[in-house]
């Protein structure tokens, strides 16, 4: 199920459609953790509303004579209902989509901010060791743990641990896992156990060092007199053939727990201490060292990771990869209502300048025109300029036959049989 761990604004919930608390709806269940789809329809044909009474079938229903066939998303006597699908392994149950625990959502499309997780009240370790005892002979019988031989060795094994391992908190006992004969080799767990807390690692390991410290020590101390006989102490060992191995195996691993919850979401969960409690979470969970910081936005996780949706108010738009920066809506609309009046401002400007040259030009076509027809009216050209009225120009485009038209050449009076003579120029040389 989700959280919201203590200390958080429980207006940002990890699942909205489920408070904390409520029993986990158990989906469809399917080998595919991808998208699931699951209808209420189960059947494999759709469903048919047998009626004598022909009806109109909608959405793409049609009618068989009895009843309307419906398409498979589809329902109802007139295939009027639309069926719901639920997603990621969701089921329908009527009313809504019963999503599970990773998913939220009207369809199940949502992952949850965090996934709580069910924390022991105490975590173990185990401390594999091998010592041999030197104050007993190896019976046959030691290999059967339901016998007198072996009950005994065992209860005066435990006795003598605990002696040695006295001082450590954490200490539960020893489990025998095997006898073997060397005059008694005992391979043995030491169970250390503690109650759980964010550094519970870091005690068990500590009490996983005393333990080996303890046993080294005893396995040294505790060895046979020169009568090979034992005094003193319930066992003797070998002192040379004490083995300690250094792995420390724990029994509850959060981080293990928190990637198997978050399945393919795995990379993008981590675990992080409330209040002693860990908690599995995203970057969207807020109030933790990892959340997401989406300034004026929300975080919502995605198959690609966790995302900022920005947030668009009445007075601005924020924008940027955590919605750290906004524009104010006044200010565009005021650079923008600018902008507009500037070029209406340019537009009228370049409106009347064209205008004025408009009528420039048409007062100088008027007074060509007048000055034309001055000249006209008074017969001829003004003083101190000559008239050829082959060249005469007018509003209209002159056409080539009427201004030849005009020349009108006369050889009436020009005798074409008179000898033209032209006088030799004469050179005249002068003295220099």
């Amino acid at each position: 199920m989700s959280v919201s761990p203590p200390g958080v604004n429980s207006s940002i919930s990890v699942s909205p459609s489920r408070p904390l608390g409520t029993p986990t709806p158990q989906p469809i269940y399917s080998a595919s953790a991808s998208t699931i789809v699951t209808s209420a329809i189960t059947s494999s044909s759709p469903p048919m509303v047998s009626t004598t009474t022909p009806v109109s079938c909608l959405n793409g229903g049609s009618w068989t004579g009895e009843a309307c066939y419906c398409p498979p998303q589809f329902t109802g006597d007139r295939c009027q209902y639309a069926v719901e699908v639920c997603n990621n392994g969701g089921s329908w149950d009527g009313l809504k989509c019963l999503c599970p625990e990773l998913f939220y959502g009207p369809r199940c499309d949502d992952v949850v901010d965090g996934v709580e997780m069910a924390v022991p009240q105490t975590v173990s370790a185990l401390k594999k060791l091998t010592v041999t005892v030197t104050s007993q002979e190896y019976n046959s019988k030691l290999q059967d743990p339901s016998s007198e031989e072996f009950k005994n060795f065992n209860s005066t094994f435990a006795e003598q641990m605990k002696i040695i391992y006295d001082g450590i908190p954490e200490y539960e006992g020893v489990n025998i896992t095997q006898l073997r004969p060397g005059s008694v080799v005992v391979e043995h767990d030491v169970i250390l156990k503690t109650n759980y807390t964010p550094e519970y690692k870091q005690v068990l390991e500590k009490a996983s060092e005393q333990v080996e410290k303890k046993i080294l020590n005893a396995t040294a101390e505790q060895i046979s007199n020169s009568n090979n006989t034992c005094v003193d102490f319930l066992l003797c060992f070998n002192s040379t053939a004490t083995l300690v191995q250094n792995a420390t195996v724990f029994q509850y691993d959060p981080e293990e727990e928190c990637r198997k919850e978050a399945g393919t979401y795995a990379a993008y969960f981590t675990v992080e201490y409330k209040d002693q409690k860990p908690y599995c979470i995203t970057p969207c969970m807020p109030g933790f060292n990892a959340s997401l910081d989406c300034h004026y936005g929300k975080c919502q996780m995605q198959r690609s990771g966790p995302h900022c949706n920005c947030l668009i108010t009445a007075t601005h738009w924020y924008q940027g990869e955590t919605c750290e920066w906004g524009i104010q809506k006044s200010l565009v609309y005021g650079l923008t209502g600018a902008g507009a009046a500037v070029v209406l401002v340019v537009m009228a400007v370049l409106l009347v300048f064209a205008l004025r040259a408009r009528r420039m030009a048409k007062r100088q076509k008027y007074r060509v025109s007048q000055l034309y027809k001055w000249y006209e009216e008074g017969g001829g050209p003004t003083p101190g300029t000559f008239h050829n009225t082959g060249f005469d120009l007018s509003e209209e485009y002159a056409q080539v036959d009427s201004i030849y038209g005009t020349l009108q050449p006369s050889l009436d009076s020009v005798n074409s049989n008179a000898e033209i003579h032209i006088q030799r120029p004469q050179v005249i040389m002068t003295a220099m």
